[in-house]
């Protein structure tokens, strides 16, 4: 079906892009053939975590299959629909001793979400990517665990635009753009964005403890083989540069101007070794090491 028909609100559309469709998850065969998926997986990846998603549930996609209707009709709820989806596939992954992760949206999302109850924070560990620090402050005050991938700094597809045809909501007089540039989530985020953030800021020493880490995201929207280096690469390094190390020398510092010139660096290595990571300065630069940096603070 077309993802957003001509006329109906954007609350009411069966996808967030093209295409559509969800699992149904109050038929069987959704089942059945997800417990072979769960095997299948479990056997070619030996690591102890099993992603299951989870994230940003469409009403509209649920809502026109006549059998959720008819539960819905009936008294149900699009969340208990999500409640039975859980509850008929977590026992089946931890079975294969995995810890499951989900995305936030199964307890965060406003419209269709689970409680708690239902997620046992010993076997579950939870992804973030909406709000920054407070929707991690929200999960870890939950006592789960998080994986950190905040949109706002570690989504590596921002900035490139709208990828939709027929799209006219960026035609606006010369000064209106608020600078997204069709972007949902513009601007682009540099390098410096990934590295300054804090993805423990705001929580204390016991909710901090509960951060395992952060992951970047790059969305295949408008990404693909020819531009997936340039996409990754300084930036992802610049993210295992500061939760490796931190981002911070011995005085509480950020290490900016240190970490321009190794990531510099370290670009022009990997680019001698066939990877097409994009440049962060001039070639002058990583030629003259520290000349390129300013003694002059900014206000």
């Amino acid at each position: 079906m077309f993802w957003w028909p001509a006329g109906s609100e954007w609350a009411d559309r069966l996808a967030s892009e093209p295409g559509t469709g969800h699992l149904n998850p109050l038929i069987p065969k959704t089942y059945e053939i997800l417990k072979k998926i769960f095997s299948d997986m479990a056997n070619l990846f030996p690591e102890q975590f099993y992603h299951a998603g989870g994230d940003e549930i469409i009403p509209g996609c649920w809502k026109v299959d006549p059998t959720i209707n008819k539960f819905l009709s009936d008294g149900g709820t699009l969340s208990q629909v999500l409640e039975k989806f859980i509850n008929s596939t977590f026992p089946d992954i931890v079975s294969l001793n995995r810890t499951v992760v989900y995305w936030e949206d199964v307890l965060l999302d406003p419209h269709v979400n689970v409680s708690p109850t239902i997620l046992p924070p010993e076997q579950t560990i939870l992804q973030t990517w909406n709000n920054g620090p407070y929707n991690t402050k929200r999960v870890v005050s939950l006592g789960y665990r998080v994986i950190v991938s905040s949109a706002d700094h570690y989504y590596l597809d921002c900035g490139h635009g709208a990828f939709l045809g027929n799209d006219s909501q960026y035609d606006l007089p010369p000064g209106s753009d608020p600078g997204n540039g069709g972007s949902w989530c513009g601007p682009f985020k540099t390098w410096q964005t990934i590295y300054n953030y804090d993805i423990t800021y705001g929580l204390n020493d016991k909710e901090s403890k509960l951060v395992l880490g952060g992951e970047v995201a790059l969305w295949s929207e408008q990404a693909d083989p020819t531009v997936l280096d340039a996409r990754v690469w300084p930036r992802t390094s610049a993210l295992a540069e500061t939760l490796w190390s931190g981002n911070r020398d011995e005085k509480g510092m950020k290490r900016y101007a240190e970490a321009t010139d190794r990531l510099n660096e370290w670009r022009h290595r990997t680019v001698n070794r066939g990877i097409k990571a994009e440049p962060i300065q001039p070639l002058w630069c990583v030629r003259n090491p520290g000349m390129c940096n300013t003694v002059h603070p900014f206000e």
